[in-house]
């Protein structure tokens, strides 16, 4: 057993797992990825720039995706694991929620563990849930909210197409007190006649 295998009490990982990139994939959101989650919510430097108060427990994580559950069974929310191509642990989180379906919109959130921040695995990660939202889903626009201080992230944002398209002023306790968000979107238009790499 090499160390990419996973233990025998994990499911087998797909091999063509529905949503791919390159570096990563994306798998369902499970109980058994509680612990991560909660572990990077309570790492300062990963939970408080995507927009966590921690800090949090496993437990009180688990009691967090039971209620989310619901979401996810309506249609209105799809939450994902972002694993490493041909490893299925949890290195982050990407969702999709706040889906309406009438207006064709739904809201992105996502979270990269502190070992995989900067080294373009979260845009991977947004490129590829974006590309289930518009594709798999028929969505119209994909809308999400940003600590403005947080470059990395913007940038990230923008190289998948998004634009600002407002500033919301004070709406967010950061390190420093409050702090301004910024409110961007992609349309599926656009995200159709834009670069999807790079």
């Amino acid at each position: 057993m090499t160390e990419k295998d996973p233990p025998s009490d994990r499911p087998p990982i797909p091999e063509r797992p529905m949503l791919k990139a390159e570096r990563i994939w994306l798998r369902p959101l499970e109980d058994r990825d509680m612990p991560a989650y909660a572990a990077g919510i309570n790492d300062a430097a990963v939970g408080i720039p995507a927009g966590y108060r921690g800090p949090l427990s496993a437990d009180q994580a688990r009691a967090w995706l039971e209620r989310q559950q619901e979401s996810v069974k309506r249609g209105d929310a799809f939450l994902f694991a972002v694993c490493e191509l041909g490893d299925d642990r949890f290195i982050g989180t990407a969702w999709l929620h706040e889906v309406s379906w009438m207006d064709g919109s739904a809201e992105l959130a996502i979270y990269m563990d502190n070992d995989h921040l900067g080294a373009g695995w979260g845009t991977e990660a947004v490129r590829t849930i974006v590309r289930f939202g518009f594709v798999s889903l028929g969505l119209m626009r994909i809308w999400l909210t940003v600590d403005a201080g947080n470059a990395r992230a913007i940038r990230s944002y923008e190289k998948v197409g998004f634009q600002k398209e407002g500033v919301m002023r004070q709406s967010r306790r950061g390190l420093n007190g409050l702090a301004d968000s910024l409110l961007m979107a992609v349309l599926r238009d656009e995200w159709e006649a834009g670069p999807q790499t790079g």
